[in-house]
């Protein structure tokens, strides 16, 4: 057993380690267990789910890029309306701690796949919730959610309504805004109880033979490894608007091109108290395990014994 102490709080949730499977890139929990994997993370967050089933909407899902991954952000879904107490997606023996997805186009849709979790038995394994503000808004010229202060904190604040008070709300942010603090700030008094950073960034390729776009451009959103110094930098500027007194204090998660110990020990100082792996999962299906693994070493290096000495000491140099 590690003499580093991994274990960490965000919102009320307690995680085991402070690495998370991404909105995704985990499915529902099965395909943990069947690679054996199951306990590298310290929880997942499922796919989206929206309030009615969304059919494939484009033939590439999925683009290699320069440093990354293209792929829709407007995706097939599971629609909220399909689930069943007795045959939860993710209710399975073994996965890890659950987060569940939420999406739409409006904050009542967000509102009524909230509900839906609510209803019967449902919420039984749900661990919390993440808030997509990535999402497009289709009453305000379908820009997403987290472009402004107004649209995010409307969202939230009928999730918050929506879901059983002790049922923590993470709001995934976009960092390509023009005021990641104001949006921060809203989601924080509309109930939010950690905020994510960052969402999937625009991003165009074009087919090598007919010079057009290989998946359409409203809907394409660049991950992976380029979007680490994104990330950082979003992580940063919250974890900095805490400290100045712009922001309420709330424990940040980092996503966005993690895929080492390394990553995760410079996302931590920079504000973050824990990591989500996407694209890298993709990659490796062990890659959490290297992840916690380089993270801890990381940790003794530096003469720590608790990944939470890490956190924001990048703020005190």
């Amino acid at each position: 057993m590690s003499d580093i102490g991994t274990e960490v709080e965000i919102g009320g949730l307690r995680l085991r380690v402070p690495v998370i499977g991404a909105a995704g890139c985990v499915a529902f929990g099965r395909e943990l267990v069947r690679l054996g994997v199951q306990d590298d993370l310290g929880a997942i967050v499922t796919p989206s789910l929206t309030a009615r089933t969304r059919a494939a909407a484009h033939r590439a899902v999925l683009r290699e890029a320069p440093s990354g991954l293209l792929a829709p952000t407007v995706r097939p879904s599971y629609g909220v309306e399909r689930l069943r107490p007795t045959a939860l997606p993710w209710d399975h023996e073994g996965v890890p701690p659950v987060i569940v997805s939420l999406a739409g186009n409006t904050s009542g849709d967000f509102a009524e796949v909230a509900s839906g979790l609510r209803r019967g038995s449902l919420m039984r394994r749900v661990a919390g919730v993440e808030i997509q503000l990535a999402s497009v808004d289709a009453k305000n010229s379908h820009r997403p959610f987290a472009y402004d202060e107004f649209g995010a904190t409307k969202v939230v604040a009928r999730v918050r309504e929506s879901v059983p008070s002790g049922v923590p709300i993470f709001a995934k942010l976009c960092a390509d805004v023009t005021d990641l603090v104001e949006v921060a700030r809203g989601c924080v008094k509309a109930g939010a109880s950690a905020l994510v950073v960052t969402s999937p960034v625009r991003g165009l390729l074009l087919d090598p033979a007919t010079l057009r776009p290989v998946i359409d451009p409203a809907s394409s959103g660049l991950s992976g490894p380029a979007l680490l110094p994104i990330t950082l930098r979003a992580v940063w500027d919250l974890r900095a608007a805490v400290r100045s007194g712009r922001l309420p204090p709330i424990p940040l998660v980092a996503v966005g091109g993690i895929r080492s110990g390394q990553d995760a020990a410079a996302a931590l100082a920079a504000g973050a108290s824990a990591v989500q792996l996407g694209t890298a999962l993709l990659h490796d299906p062990d890659a959490a395990a290297a992840v916690v693994a380089g993270l801890v070493e990381a940790v003794r290096e530096r003469g720590f014994d608790h990944v939470l000495d890490l956190i924001g000491i990048a703020h005190d140099h």
